[in-house]
């Protein structure tokens, strides 16, 4: 969330009926909520529009705002879009990576400012096209366009001739234009701006918030806190209505009897490149980072993964088996799980038990109520201690003394957002990750003496 936009006052309430639809075009999605200004909460406050938040991770984020101004209408289209950079000057001394001085070349090699997309292909429903052809750019020197004999876009490398040109017409050889110390060299390219992906398995969830004017703030203006606003996807064709919120309570009750609580892992899709210490265009061309990088853990994205998300599956109902393979024994331990709707998991993701037993997730099947996602049901499959997920860190378990109370002090409900008035209570819909030790219950009208605690508020609640 950005920074002065929010104050530890009154904050204003976030639109009603918030909605992400499809409009049947490959890379694009449409937002829709009623004004804000119209609830009877809001009335005391100077509204101005709403912002709009994206995770690509989970409903729970991590989130960042794609909007650059508050949208004052009720609709926003978000869109794989692209900007274009205008005679972008190329520093002689920090914009060069060679100057006639390559190893066993005299290449004259550039890098711009943000990477380059291909010129006459980007189109708005199209994912991110990377430009690999000289007309993907325009260089000019000393005023004059000149020909440019490689493009790579994914890391802003261009690539000048060095070589001189037979002219066909005068039948005379002609000096490359080689720049000097003295010259001005531009650019013009295009530049990604926003991306959104499509195809394969998509996870992208949005919330909206309120922003109206207050002069306290450093920025000038408030919002509402996002844990306030309901995450919404393209998934949810339909609002849940209370029969089926009912039914999601119940589930989630009885995960909260008898489930096993473990953290979740969601793998990165998006977010900064990992070299993997390879070479930037061999790493580009296969396409394959390293499955031993303790960068990204073999994502091919810095971090790796986010979380940990707090979670509850149901207990363990499988056989464990001592195998022999060519590497060595390994043991075998695969069984179906089902959770509730919340963090949204998909195929690759993985989960760590409070044993720090780790288990990739396989296929998931989402029962749903007219596209209402209800449960999650998958596989998972024990993961060798020599896997490299295991370097997956969870800082932050020591954090807090023992006993006391840890984690959530209630689980997630699914209640409705609130009404016209005031916030109050608990966040409805929490975000962030929670890197904490299992709860540790303490009872103050229990002396200490004779005290037993546990990990959970059912055993709690049970034995008190």
């Amino acid at each position: 969330m950005a920074a002065g936009w929010e104050t530890a006052g009154a904050i204003p309430l976030p639109p009603k009926s918030f909605q992400v639809v499809s409009p049947y075009i490959q890379g694009m999605l449409d937002l829709r909520w009623d004004d804000p200004s119209g609830l009877a909460g809001n009335t005391s406050f100077n509204i101005v529009g709403v912002n709009i938040y994206r995770s690509e991770a989970s409903d729970l984020g991590p989130y960042r705002r794609i909007n650059d101004m508050p949208v004052s209408g009720n609709f926003y289209r978000d869109r794989t879009d692209y900007a274009r950079i205008e005679n972008e000057s190329v520093n002689w001394a920090t914009a060069w990576l060679y100057k006639g001085d390559a190893p066993n070349d005299r290449r004259w090699v550039f890098k711009t400012r943000s990477t380059i997309a291909k010129r006459y292909d980007p189109a708005p429903h199209q994912d991110v096209s990377y430009a690999s052809n000289p007309v993907d750019v325009q260089v000019f020197i000393d005023g004059e366009e000149v020909v440019v004999q490689d493009v790579f876009g994914k890391t802003g490398e261009v690539t000048l001739i060095n070589a001189p040109t037979y002219d066909q017409v005068t039948e005379r050889w002609t000096d490359a234009p080689i720049p000097t110390a003295t010259s001005t060299v531009t650019v013009t390219y295009l530049t990604p701006k926003n991306h959104v992906r499509s195809g394969l398995e998509n996870n992208i969830w949005y919330r909206v918030v309120t922003v109206a004017l207050d002069d306290s703030t450093p920025s000038g203006y408030i919002e509402t806190t996002l844990a306030w606003s309901e995450p919404k996807s393209v998934m949810q064709v339909e609002e849940l209505d209370y029969i089926w919120r009912e039914a999601m309570r119940r589930n989630a009750w009885i995960l909260q009897q008898g489930g096993e609580r473990i953290k979740f892992f969601i793998r990165k899709t998006c977010g900064v490149p990992c070299s993997c210490g390879l070479d930037e265009r061999t790493l580009e061309y296969s396409g394959q980072p390293s499955n031993r990088c303790l960068l990204c853990y073999g994502t091919g994205y810095l971090g790796g993964y986010e979380g940990p998300y707090e979670g509850i599956i149901v207990p363990d109902d499988a056989e464990r088996r001592i195998t022999q393979a060519m590497g060595g024994r390994h043991k075998e331990h695969t069984y179906e799980v089902w959770t509730g709707p919340s963090p949204l998991l998909t195929q690759r993701d993985f989960i760590t038990k409070q044993t720090n037993e780790r288990y990739s997730i396989g296929a998931c099947r989402r029962p749903t109520h007219r596209g209402n996602l209800l449960q999650q049901h998958f596989n998972i499959r024990y993961l060798d201690e020599g896997d490299v997920r295991y370097r997956v860190p969870i800082d932050g378990t020591t954090d807090q003394d023992w006993p006391e109370t840890r984690g959530p002090e209630t689980p997630r409900t699914f209640s409705p957002r609130p009404v016209d008035g005031a916030l109050e209570g608990n966040p409805q819909w929490p975000t962030g990750t929670t890197d904490t030790h299992p709860m540790s219950t303490e009872k103050d009208n229990i002396p200490d003496a004779r005290e037993l605690r546990g990990r959970t508020r059912v055993w709690e609640n049970t034995e008190y």
